[in-house]
This record gives C-alpha cells, sequence and structure tokens, in this order.
C-alpha cells in the first residue's frame, strides 16, 4: 500500500509501472530560432539527425582536416548521407507548400473569385514593381 498520494496513480492502472513519454504539443513546445523554414527544420532533426550529432560529425572532419590527418571515412558517408537527406527534405517540402499555395489559389478563385483577381492583381503589381527596382 503507497503511503504517499500519487496524482498520476490513473496513468498506471493498465500498466505495471510508470509511463514515459515525450509529448511535443504545438501550444507547449521549447523556443527553437530557426535559421530558416521551421517544418525543414523539424524534419531533419527527427529523420536525419539531431544538431548535436550533426555538429559532432562535423567538428570531428574540421579537426582531422585541420592536424591534416586522414577522415574516418564513415564520419565522412554520415555527412555525404545527412546532406543527400536534407536536399531531398527540402525539395519534398517545397513541393508541398507549392501545392498547398495552389490548392489555396484554387478554393480562393472557386469560393471568392473577386478577391482571387485582386490577389492576382496585387502579386503582379508586386513583381512589376519589384523588377522595375533591379
Amino acid at each position: 500500500m503507497a503511503t504517499e498520494f500519487d496524482p498520476f496513480w490513473l496513468f498506471k492502472l493498465p500498466l505495471s509501472g510508470d509511463v514515459m513519454q515525450r509529448i511535443s504539443l504545438p501550444w507547449f513546445s521549447p523556443t527553437f530560432n530557426f535559421a530558416g523554414d521551421a517544418g525543414i527544420e523539424k524534419r531533419v532533426v527527427s529523420e536525419v539527425a539531431s544538431y548535436g550529432k550533426q555538429i559532432g560529425w562535423l567538428n570531428e572532419l574540421v579537426i582531422k582536416l585541420a592536424e591534416q590527418q586522414a577522415v574516418d571515412a564513415d564520419v565522412l558517408k554520415k555527412v555525404k548521407k545527412a546532406v543527400e537527406d536534407i536536399n531531398e527534405i527540402k525539395k519534398t517540402q517545397a513541393n508541398t507548400v507549392l501545392h498547398t499555395a495552389v490548392d489555396a489559389l484554387k478554393q480562393l478563385e472557386a469560393s471568392e473569385p473577386q478577391l482571387y483577381k485582386e490577389l492576382i492583381k496585387r502579386c503582379a503589381d508586386d513583381a512589376a514593381s519589384s523588377g522595375a527596382s533591379h
């Protein structure tokens, strides 16, 4: 019999012990200052390698090169694979963003034709004015 009150007793009922799980909620997560697209950065960290691993690989390569030693072929292979994977994520993400934008424009055109025309005109005007300034 437990001598202390455990407010998480309900989470242990179906199992024999504590349950530990990382929960990532969009409204409750650490703040990261992403240099680029946050979606790409999250995918890279979850699908390719953590920032720590990536930096570790690069540090190892830089030190070996600075000391004019042969680089570890396995580390170099990991870095090359990470670069390939990251480029594929970027390509996929760009295609996804493009498709999302096209779908949104189609929906806008179907539901709000006048707003669609205004948006297209505004974009054309912006493109013309930015082209003239270059």
